[in-house]
């Protein structure tokens, strides 16, 4: 019997961290992107424990957040768990909102493990209003840690089945009639801190070769 993605993000949450630092960097810089109102309505696509939502009403308790994720037992350990503001999807099946209602999708770490990339940013074009905005996070595949792991041949045990330059983003979007608005960097890992001290040292940076991820700004063509 084939392994599926239920199954494999299933025994990937097992080891989820709780305060996961990495994610506050990339949730920052995504944070800065936003403009958010009383009736502002943010999506999430992999939204694990729910750390954006702590962030968004902590400063915005108004702001209207859906967070989806493929592991109902991620969900269920969020604090204040709730079905109706925390979907359990498999979002290579679409995205569970209607149409012209978001005015962000937020989308972190997700497209490198998609089935067909062309088919999410169309659902994404889809539910977000005539001035939302997309936000993705994508593994930087010119890092020194990416390079260095397809030289040695490492086997990926995070499930990426995909790869994204800039070239690859901007084609995509082009496919889906929408175009990038910004662009940065998030964080890089000090090489070999971890197994010295203990624990990664993470500094955050935008520099091409150290950036652990990309992130995006998107919106639809005028």
């Amino acid at each position: 019997m084939s392994l599926t993605k239920e199954k494999f993000y299933e025994n990937k949450g097992k080891g989820y961290l709780v305060n996961d630092i990495e994610a506050s960097y990339r949730y920052k810089t995504i944070y800065n992107w936003f403009n958010l109102k009383k009736t502002s309505h943010i999506y999430e696509i992999g939204c694990k424990y729910g750390l954006l939502r702590e962030m968004i009403i902590r400063e915005n308790p108004h702001a209207h957040y859906k967070g989806v994720d493929i592991d109902n037992e991620t969900l269920k350990k969020i604090k204040d768990y709730d079905q109706n503001n925390f979907i359990n999807h498999n979002v290579n099946d679409g995205l569970p909102f209607d149409e012209s209602t978001a005015d962000y999708l937020v989308c972190c770490e997700i497209l490198e493990h998609l089935d067909n990339a062309t088919f999410f940013l169309k659902e994404a074009k889809r539910v977000l209003k005539p001035d939302g905005r997309l936000i993705i996070s994508i593994p930087n595949p010119y890092c020194w840690s990416e390079i260095f792991s397809n030289y040695i041949l490492k086997d990926d045990d995070q499930g990426h089945i995909a790869s994204y330059t800039y070239q690859n983003i901007n084609a995509l979007l082009k496919f889906s009639d929408l175009k990038i608005y910004d662009s940065k960097g998030s964080f890089c890992r000090v090489p070999f801190s971890k197994r010295i001290i203990g624990r990664s040292i993470i500094f955050p940076t935008n520099l091409f070769f150290l950036t652990r991820n990309k992130l995006y700004l998107i919106g639809k063509r005028i």
